[in-house]
């Protein structure tokens, strides 16, 4: 499926004007030539992520570092991974290398993880041989990380999008996540509370959007439907979301979506 990328950023532009959110996007300078070697070598395991944890590391320059940090993906490069993401104390990306990861923190339940590995299976959605780490038995919520982590950064962005964190907006994307993983057995708590963790920001935003439009036709016209339900859940429409979504269905209705907006 074929998308005008440009009308989608006109799109996500005009509904982040004027928006209060508490987290502000940062536009990434270009990386110093050690980090460019990096990534210019790697390959991408994991993007549209938008999860705010607690990291203690040792960076790339060997200084012991203790943040906030909000992961956005996880790339590979040859049998290395990293999480790529916002150191939120300095307002700036950072890109930490998974085997100097002392600790992990979720910031939402408060667990510790201190195998870095476990955390990324387990908490992105990344999959790992099966010999390196140990799974929860009978808790399959890395499959729903792994189906759905762009659906839950693009709904959790509009959640949050009024500087608001309503619990019935949450509640419809709940809902929506657990009929996309009915065939997958995991404690809701999990889902609650990795829902509870994300951040979303426009970059992330954008990248989940994108990604999510390259899905199956049946689970972007259910996505496109979560979304009506999450802006309409209140009762009201904000001008910004109601211009996003005519520009969204435009884009959609040239692929052949048949999508009636109840506003």
């Amino acid at each position: 499926m074929e998308t005008k990328a440009q009308s989608l950023h006109e799109a996500i532009a005009m509904l982040n004007q004027g928006r209060q959110l508490p987290l502000a996007d940062i536009q990434t300078p270009p990386p110093p030539p050690s980090i460019k070697g990096i990534m210019d070598g790697s390959q991408e395991t994991n993007a549209g992520i938008s999860l705010l944890v607690s990291i203690r590391y040792r960076s790339l320059s060997d200084h012991l570092k203790d943040r906030d940090v909000l992961i956005r993906r996880v790339i590979r490069n040859k049998n290395d991974l990293y999480l790529d993401g916002v150191a939120m104390d300095i307002r700036a990306p950072r890109l930490i290398k998974v085997a100097h990861i002392l600790e992990i923190r979720d910031i939402t339940s408060g667990r510790v993880y201190q195998d870095p590995l476990e955390f990324i299976e387990n908490r992105l959605g990344v999959s790992l041989p099966k010999t390196r780490v140990k799974k929860e038995p009978k808790n399959e919520f890395p499959k729903v990380i792994e189906r759905t982590a762009q659906e839950m950064t693009a709904l959790m962005y509009l959640v949050a999008i009024d500087g608001q964190r309503d619990t019935r907006e949450r509640k419809v994307v709940f809902d929506y996540i657990k009929s996309r993983t009915l065939d997958l057995t995991y404690p809701d708590t999990d889902l609650n509370e990795y829902l509870i963790s994300l951040a979303p920001d426009t970059e992330s935003f954008s990248v989940a959007l994108g990604q999510i439009l390259k899905k199956e036709k049946d689970v972007v016209q259910r996505f496109i439907e979560a979304v009506l339900d999450v802006i309409m859940i209140d009762g009201k429409v904000d001008p910004r979301e109601r211009s996003f979504l005519v520009r969204l269905m435009d884009v959609l209705e040239k692929d052949g979506y048949e999508i009636t907006l109840p506003i």
